[in-house]
């Protein structure tokens, strides 16, 4: 009689928990709980969390390490039966609250905690839309962050700033001035003082005199025409920054509409461009996905854009890197091919401190006419490339969508998280961990961003993302806040230095000092088209200092002259701890 009464009263105080539980629960954390519920078509399918299938091809092809997650337990066999049983018994069509499983005493606490925003994260729309100058919503296409902790966007006229630090009330503003064209369809990349360089574009089709390189200074909110031009008119070029105070910019297409295939370099010092030497390679796709990998080799992805022509986007098995052999010389070497067409995909270049040490990976990719569209991500090991290295399948994604025109950011703790590319609203997007080398489905993105999707990492650690010519109406802002920010109280970074050098160690102040297990540094995104090569994530070496124990000794990244591991530049810089949540991001100058 004393167990049996033990076990009522456990079963009442879980029963209690779980309704407070249930009345706590965001509105998406219960849509995600009755979908569950609803969608099962057994008793056995509510017991455990589903393990995704894998093919023997997948599992061949697999790096070593991945493998399917282990399901876990969320009820039991008589709860699973009793759900089951009630939902086809008295709800026909489907539970509509969560409430009405209270007619039957069972245990949802795993279910709930499983499909809770600690582990799917959670979005929201803003109630405010970005405004054109003088009226109006701006049709987004580019956006940047600014080590201002602003938010420069790009569309076919005036350039909006946006501070968003303010989520409910709008906080806008606009340069000084402008620059004498559009700058829609153009590259960009930050140079080391923190200003952004933007070269080409021309609006909405290659126009003549589309050969201008741009600079923004955040801090005056000003734009300058740099000295020098480039050679030719560039509509939908890639620019990627480098170590030593240079940008190279590649590819696009002329005002002819013919596709570009070579390189050209910008100078911080002579402000001014010129060419690269043995640069020619045919890409078959605007904005060229590339990465600068740690030895100063250029990556190329088969990532790319078409010929946004209205002609069917082409691909090339393979990937191709660039050796340089000096400042404006090298050549191209090609490694083994891949059979997915990865146009309109998007790369994202992954560092760890242990092997393998830097790696690239795709998702996403379709032509235009929607054949060859995937759902498998290809991950590759670029620590030593050569003409043998090849792409290999990640773990399986965690749902069957194809995804076109998808973004792809990196978080502050090394994972990647991808949104959009999905052609319904409420679509699922996913995070994928290189550690273990698996992919986890997160939170549903409300509005269907593709095409002119922008998404970035806001200092804040929550991701922001809005775009033009998608259903979603104009100059709409989403936010998602990733797990991390629901799984306990943020570490707080009390005083950091405004500047680093390579290689130095430097203190950062924390009352959380004791909790911390991670220190990253990472670079602010200036993304379009689903291209954005200047993505890094760096975890610093650090100590804690038991002298001052509200001290952290860290140690700024240094991957030798000419830096092409960490370029100079801001930074953002986070302390996590053992919970894996990130602080506030302070900015440091790396020079």
């Amino acid at each position: 009689m004393k167990a049996r009464r033990r076990v009522k009263a456990a079963l009442t105080r879980s029963i209690k928990q779980q309704e407070k539980q249930v009345r706590d629960l965001s509105p998406a954390h219960h849509k995600r709980i009755l979908k569950f519920v609803n969608d099962a078509g057994s008793p056995f399918d509510l017991m455990n969390t589903p393990v995704l299938p894998m093919s023997a091809d997948q599992m061949a092809d697999m790096d070593p390490g991945m493998g399917a997650k282990e399901p876990m337990k969320l009820m039991d066999a008589k709860s699973a039966h009793a759900a089951f049983e009630l939902r086809e018994r008295e709800f026909p069509l489907g539970f509509i609250n969560i409430s009405q499983l209270a007619k039957i005493n069972i245990n949802i606490l795993k279910l709930i905690e499983w499909l809770s925003d600690s582990v799917y994260g959670s979005w929201q729309t803003l109630p405010y839309i970005i405004p054109r100058q003088g009226g109006g919503s701006v049709s987004i296409v580019h956006a940047a962050l600014l080590h201002t902790g602003k938010v420069l966007f790009l569309d076919d006229g005036p350039t909006p700033l946006w501070d968003p630090t303010d989520e409910v009330n709008p906080q806008f503003e606009f340069p000084v001035n402008n620059p004498d064209y559009s700058l829609t369809c153009s590259g960009h990349s930050f140079l080391s003082n923190g200003q952004l360089l933007v070269v080409g574009g021309g609006g909405f089709g290659p126009r003549a005199g589309a050969n201008k390189g741009f600079k923004f200074d955040p801090v005056a909110k000003t734009w300058t025409k740099t000295v020098g031009d480039m050679s030719k008119v560039r509509w939908y070029p890639t620019a990627v920054t480098t170590g030593d105070n240079r940008v190279f910019v590649v590819g696009g297409v002329n005002e002819n509409f013919t596709l570009l295939n070579d390189i050209e370099v910008y100078d911080e010092a002579s402000d001014s461009f010129s060419a690269v030497s043995g640069a020619t390679l045919g890409f078959p796709n605007l904005y060229p996905g590339l990465h600068l990998l740690p030895n100063g080799i250029l990556f190329y992805t088969r990532t790319g854009w078409g010929h946004a022509a209205g002609g069917s986007p082409a691909s090339i098995d393979s990937s191709s890197y660039f050796s340089f052999s000096g400042p404006t010389v090298g050549a191209w070497n090609s490694i083994a091919a891949s059979t997915i067409n990865r146009c309109k995909g998007m790369s994202v270049m992954i560092y760890r401190n242990t092997c393998p040490h830097t790696r690239v990976l795709v998702v996403g990719g379709c032509d235009s006419l929607g054949a060859g569209i995937n759902s498998a991500g290809e991950i590759i090991d670029v620590s030593f490339l050569s003409p043998t290295s090849a792409w290999a399948l990640t773990a399986p994604l965690p749902d069957t969508n194809l995804r076109r025109q998808c973004s792809a950011v990196l978080l502050p703790d090394g994972t990647v998280f991808v949104g959009g590319g999905v052609t319904t609203p409420n679509a699922p997007c996913m995070l994928f961990d290189p550690v273990t080398n698996t992919w986890s489905p997160m939170a549903e993105l409300p509005s269907v961003r593709m095409y002119h999707s922008v998404m970035i990492l806001l200092p804040n650690g929550k991701v922001m993302m809005s775009g033009w010519a998608n259903d979603a109406p104009s100059g709409t802002i989403d936010l998602y806040s990733p797990p991390y920010l629901f799984k306990g109280a943020r570490p707080t970074i009390s005083n950091a230095p405004p500047t680093v050098g390579f290689g130095q160690q430097f203190t950062i102040g924390t009352p959380d000092a004791t909790s911390i297990v991670k220190v990253t540094m990472v670079k602010p995104m200036a993304v379009t088209h689903q291209t954005e090569s200047n993505q890094r994530v760096i975890e610093l070496f650090f100590l804690h200092d038991h002298v001052h124990p509200n001290n952290l000794i860290a140690t700024a990244p240094d991957g030798g002259s000419p830096h092409a591991f960490a370029p100079k530049g801001y930074y953002m810089l986070f302390i996590l701890n053992k919970d894996g949540v990130p602080s506030m991001a302070r900015w440091i100058r790396l020079q």
